[in-house]
């Protein structure tokens, strides 16, 4: 895991889109503002998106159900380093509980995922690379092929949309508070960050916000942990 010291960054969309100057912007999507000064403590993430190995050991030790695309409940030949992916929320909450650990805050998430870089788009700056993480993808890959962000953090745009503990709220950052913002007491919706490789540039950017169902499973959807710093 890597060590995210505690901190203050600024958090959400800090540059307009060309949609924004033409005023045809939906509102749904104006989720990712107002930028706001947001203030964590030190955490400790996973370094790699959950595998499918890795999700194979929490399926034998605890009989939970596999991804449903693993045909007699078997990893497919030569994906075991891939992300495991066709996990609902429940079943990324339940493997991190089983590891120790929990899923991330929305807003652990964007901290980590900006690698300590404050107002860039992408964890390596604001130029979109097919080189830096895998995205626009006709398929998901291996976790880690890719070069770690300023925190040694891999895959954090690109690869699978990881699942936050966050229930989504379309004007929450509007009154999240600044210290160790946990999200909506309540919702519909999860929220997912990253993007995956299945996306175009802007949704692997380190504030595109995205919210999905609890209980759906999809191809480009996986998950890393977190747990608190003093813990190894």
């Amino acid at each position: 895991m890597a060590a995210i010291p505690a901190g203050e960054f600024t958090m959400g969309r800090t540059k307009l889109t060309p949609d924004d100057k033409t005023k045809m912007r939906p509102q749904i999507l104006l989720d990712d503002r107002p930028a706001h000064r947001v203030f964590l403590d030190a955490y400790r993430m996973d370094l790699r998106e959950v595998t499918n190995s890795e999700y194979a050991a929490f399926v034998n030790a605890t009989h939970h159900r596999t991804p449903y695309h693993w045909r007699n409940g078997r990893i497919p030949a030569g994906e075991e380093n891939f992300p495991v992916f066709n996990v609902d929320w429940q079943d990324a909450d339940a493997y991190c509980r089983w590891e120790g650990k929990r899923l991330p805050t929305e807003a652990e998430w964007e901290r980590a995922a900006r690698g300590g870089v404050e107002g860039a788009d992408y964890p390596w700056g604001d130029k979109a690379d097919q080189k830096l993480a895998r995205y626009g993808q006709t398929n998901p890959g291996p976790v880690g092929a890719y070069p770690p962000n300023g925190f040694g953090l891999f895959d954090m745009a690109g690869g699978v949309s990881e699942w936050c503990s966050d229930w989504f709220e379309r004007l929450y950052y509007e009154r999240s508070p600044a210290p160790n913002p946990q999200g909506p007491e309540k919702g519909l919706y999860k929220i997912v960050r990253g993007g995956a490789w299945s996306d175009e540039a802007s949704r692997i950017t380190v504030f595109f916000r995205n919210w999905v169902r609890p209980n759906q499973r999809t191809p480009n959807l996986g998950f890393r942990c977190v747990r608190a710093a003093g813990k190894n």
